[in-house]
């Protein structure tokens, strides 16, 4: 099969690989040049940039692809709903690779929000120094909500010139921006965290692939509380459990 896999996370670089060594020609597209750079070193076949309608459904069709697997991040709704409605124009299968959700842990420190603006409440409710490990997409919109701005809040965000260039425009001092890749283990972020005197953290539930786990257990030792931002209602469908049964799914249509 001809297949595009719409990627740029360390999973969906291994799917594209899995397929690959099982004899389908993939194609990965990812949004940013440093996804694409990955991708190449690991051998695939690559392209980046943001994609409309338009051209996603040519790229689809210059390729011949016959399926297409969106493994893009669970928070990523708009590139969800573009890749459905141009699959269902273009008459092809559209398979979600689901990333497997991990909390199960039920204390009292773990706090779930619906949204920005809720999780964004409840941080300046539950302290004073709020560390925020949700990138650098939404900055603004974090400081739009009131109350927010009143607190001080740290960034941990790639160690890129625009998004530096786009936190101190924002406001942000150096002192309270994080510039570092990932992922991190627990004993860094107790660390960091201890050093800052973090009192709140707020992180997305990325999975076992985003370093999830690794930011609830080190809130759990430091004894401080974490909001977890639930995923898009659109990310509720039935999980697959493991990637093998995924690439069964995908195989199947063969």
């Amino acid at each position: 099969m001809n297949l595009l896999v719409l990627a740029g996370t360390e999973d969906g670089r291994c799917l594209a690989s899995e397929l690959e060594s099982r004899g389908h020609r993939v194609w990965v597209s990812t949004l940013t040049e440093y996804g694409a750079q990955i991708a190449m070193a690991q051998g695939l076949r690559t392209r980046y940039g943001a994609l409309d309608e338009e051209e996603l459904l040519g790229l689809l069709q210059q390729n011949l692809i016959t399926a297409l697997i969106d493994a893009t991040h669970p928070y990523a709704e708009q590139v969800h709903e573009l890749a459905r409605k141009v699959c269902g124009k273009a008459g092809i299968p559209y398979l979600r690779w689901e990333r497997p959700q991990i909390i199960n842990d039920d204390s009292p420190l773990i706090h779930w929000a619906a949204g920005l603006e809720a999780a964004g409440k409840l941080a300046c409710r539950l302290g004073k120094r709020i560390f925020l490990s949700t990138g650098s997409k939404n900055l603004k919109d974090w400081l739009n909500i009131p109350g927010f701005k009143e607190r001080e809040v740290f960034v941990r965000v790639l160690p890129k010139s625009e998004v530096l260039h786009e936190c101190e425009a924002l406001g942000f001092q150096p002192s309270r921006i994080i510039a570092a890749q990932g992922p991190f283990t627990q004993r860094f972020n107790e660390a960091l965290w201890e050093q800052l005197k973090i009192d709140v953290v707020i992180t997305k539930e990325s999975g076992k692939i985003g370093g999830t786990e690794e930011k609830v257990k080190a809130c759990l030792k430091l004894g401080i509380p974490i909001i977890v931002l639930k995923r898009p209602q659109s990310e509720k469908a039935t999980p697959v459990e493991t990637m093998g049964e995924f690439l069964k799914r995908v195989e199947d249509l063969t």
